[in-house]
């Protein structure tokens, strides 16, 4: 990228982000405080990349990008909007802006939009691949390319032939049921059904006939026969997911299944033959649950066979961002968009995060951004992460430093943080953010020069 308008009818606002782009030598600058003039350049000169402020008169940053589509339609344009103005920022990228910035903004937070609009040329020449296009490993529904995962996919491949009874464990939503559905796509059974129970969500009395069924008049409501749930999987999969929430009474029916591969529907006299493989799944503790009476011993000799734990997400932190973007290419598909991409802010903010929820929470977090982000780019303010104990004062990039530099790193990022909320919660109104903040307006006005915060 070589040429770059900058337009603004604020003098403070064009100097401010020429002081940025002045530190990047690849960068051939023009200024211009009449929009009207501006709107000239573009039907005249021909600009890689366009800033403009969105609210000036008598021409609009709206008119400029109309120009723009008009006249210039290869140019990418960036649109900065000041507080209050979200809206029409959010129109402005509608309208074909690549991104938009909200004052007040660092030189982090441009030059992170400028390196996304270089990556996106890039990709359109076909001198990069885009995330969509990145190989993806992927077998039998799991997505993964840490030594970690490749380990369970490994004893996937081992197990799945056999007939052996498999416990999963693991974390809440790292997937045991995608690694059960896995082992039955694996498995000789593939043809045949797989059938997954909650053995959490189900009420204990409608537990029994919905996994054994019934005969008709077995009970009031009971008009007419009944399969069970077990019936119904004849010859393929039937998962237990969360099996250390069954009742102890159906455990006891679930051990005799195991041993003589029949069941006796309620209200029946004879038993029925059932031809499945059992695959249990928890995140609890069963050996500790046996020791309080709360889980049959028998019963988990019998299911564990065969035990995979499956690690949590922050133990195969080398999947955070392939799965992410994995979600964010499914989403645009089903959408029929253009697929869009995360900043490499978003990705490392992905990847520090300690996601106690999981693959689960991962991918809901990956929906939300997806229709939060008004742009192309997935920015780290797309993403809905709940805050951290710690987080906003402390990086664990920095660990590893010296303690003066570590501490100078942790207090510009509370500094910039920090008087950033604040000015854009007082409309970057000085006076009123230093008797806010308990601070004398020299002191903001230094820091605002010291990390290059755009706040007009």
């Amino acid at each position: 990228m070589k040429k770059v308008l900058l337009i603004d009818d604020e003098i403070e606002m064009l100097i401010g982000v020429e002081k940025i782009l002045a530190k990047k030598s690849r960068f051939e600058i023009f200024k211009e405080t009449n929009p009207l003039k501006a709107i000239e350049l573009i039907k005249s000169k021909k600009y890689d990349l366009i800033i403009t402020d969105l609210k000036m008169e008598p021409v609009s940053g709206m008119e400029i990008l109309q120009a723009v589509k008009n006249y210039s339609s290869d140019s990418k344009v960036i649109m900065i909007s000041g507080y209050g103005t979200i809206e029409a920022g959010v129109k402005a990228a509608k309208e074909g802006a690549f991104d938009f910035i909200e004052k007040p903004f660092t030189s982090k937070r441009l030059l992170e939009a400028i390196q996304a609009v270089e990556k996106n040329v890039e990709e359109k020449n076909g001198n990069v691949k885009s995330s969509s296009q990145i190989s993806v490993t992927e077998k039998y529904g799991i997505v993964y390319q840490s030594k970690e995962m490749a380990e369970v996919v490994e004893l996937i491949e081992k197990f799945s032939d056999g007939d052996m009874n498999i416990l999963l464990t693991g974390e809440t939503g790292v997937g045991k049921e995608v690694v059960a559905r896995a082992i039955h796509l694996r498995s000789a059974r593939k043809d045949n059904p797989f059938v997954p129970i909650n053995c959490g969500a189900m009420p204990e009395q409608l537990f029994e006939s919905e996994l054994f069924g019934y005969e008709r008049g077995a009970f009031t409501g009971a008009a007419k026969q009944k399969p069970g749930l077990l019936e119904f999987a004849e010859g393929g999969t039937f998962l237990f997911d969360e099996i250390g929430d069954m009742p102890l009474s159906l455990q006891t029916k679930l051990l005799r299944m195991l041993e003589e591969k029949k069941v006796r529907r309620i209200g029946g006299q004879n038993e029925v033959e059932v031809d499945v493989r059992v695959i249990a799944a928890t995140n609890r503790n069963l050996e500790e649950l046996i020791k309080r009476n709360e889980f049959r011993q028998d019963l988990f000799f019998r299911i564990n066979m065969v035990n995979i734990e499956i690690p949590s997400l922050k133990e195969r932190r080398d999947d955070i961002v392939l799965l992410a973007r994995y979600f964010l290419s499914k989403l645009c598909v089903a959408a029929d968009v253009r697929c869009k991409e995360l900043s490499s802010e978003a990705e490392e903010m992905l990847t520090k995060y300690n996601w106690p929820g999981n693959v689960r929470e991962l991918q809901n977090i990956i929906g939300r951004a997806f229709y939060l982000s008004n742009t192309h780019f997935i920015q780290s303010d797309d993403l809905p992460l709940p805050k951290q104990k710690g987080a906003l004062f402390f990086d664990m990039n920095v660990i590893d430093l010296n303690y003066k530099e570590a501490k100078s790193r942790i207090v510009e990022k509370f500094e910039v943080e920090y008087l950033s909320y604040h000015l854009r919660k007082n409309n970057g109104n000085i006076s009123k953010t230093a008797e806010q903040c308990g601070i004398d307006r020299r002191t903001i006005h230094r820091l605002i020069n010291e990390y290059n915060i755009i706040y007009q």
